[in-house]
């Protein structure tokens, strides 16, 4: 796996999370009520730290991987 491609995934996931942050927060302004905060709690709060992990695994996976390639190609 090239590290772009690592790369590129990961900037899909982190627009797909601007995405999904977005669309919350259009939805909450019409939906405010015990269960959309219930919902927000339990399944879109927790997502931000695990996204966050996952992007900042990924970027340093693309650093090895193409310290990798760069070593493989010597």
């Amino acid at each position: 796996m090239r590290s772009a491609d690592l790369y590129t995934s990961a900037a899909h996931i982190r627009d797909a999370f601007d995405d999904l942050q977005a669309a919350w927060l259009a939805a909450s302004e019409q939906w405010n009520d015990g269960v959309s905060r219930a919902f927000c709690q339990n399944h879109l709060e927790p997502l931000g730290p695990t996204v966050k992990l996952a992007l900042d695994s990924m970027t340093r996976m693309g650093v090895l991987v193409t310290h990798m390639h760069a070593e493989c190609e010597q």
